[in-house]
């Protein structure tokens, strides 16, 4: 499971892009939980893991992201951003947009 957690980080990375709500001069650890969140949002609009896999993906994302310095607080804060900024940039998605995301998410990042 950690493994598909990896190849989605890119994907989270690509919601999080296309918006300029996050501060540039956020640390890596905040971005990281950022990109988490939007990834865990992401994964609940297509609907390809159980309640159960998404939170044990977070609990591996925040024990990873801790080990650079990030605390609880500081983790679920910036998780949270990250899966509303996630279901915002989802919602204004088309059809289309979501089912080439769900697809891509499926797939992993081709590199």
């Amino acid at each position: 499971m950690f493994e598909r957690t990896k190849l989605l980080l890119p994907l989270a990375a690509l919601l999080l892009a296309s918006t300029n709500s996050y501060a540039r001069d956020s640390s890596p650890a905040i971005q990281l939980a950022q990109m988490g969140g939007a990834m865990h949002a992401a994964a609940e609009v297509c609907g390809d893991y159980s309640q159960a896999q998404l939170d044990e993906m977070k609990k591996q994302q925040k024990s990873s992201i801790q080990s650079m310095g990030l605390n609880d607080e500081d983790f679920d804060k910036a998780f949270e951003q990250g899966v509303d900024r996630g279901r915002q940039d989802l919602q204004k998605a088309t059809a289309e947009q979501r089912q080439q995301m769900c697809e891509q998410l499926r797939s992993g990042p081709k590199f």
